[in-house]
């Protein structure tokens, strides 16, 4: 899958100290959330990319031929 990477303009209002703080532990718990409700299927996609990945290398790695010497 291609990425591209976007840069989108945001202008944050200005906020009060408090609101400010407020804001990120909203966010913090925001994110804290999602990643508890979907950290089964993270730690899955993970182990697949982990496994493709040694897949890859062994696939890739050189064989050795029968007129190698053992050692």
């Amino acid at each position: 899958m291609k990425r591209h990477t976007v840069i989108l303009p945001l202008r944050l209002p200005r906020l009060t100290d408090k609101t400010a703080a407020q804001l990120v532990e909203l966010l913090h718990e925001l994110i804290e959330g999602i990643e508890h409700h979907y950290a089964q299927q993270v730690h899955r996609y993970h182990n697949r990319q982990r496994e493709i990945r040694q897949d890859r290398r062994y696939r890739q790695s050189p064989l050795s031929t029968p007129t190698d010497p053992p050692f």
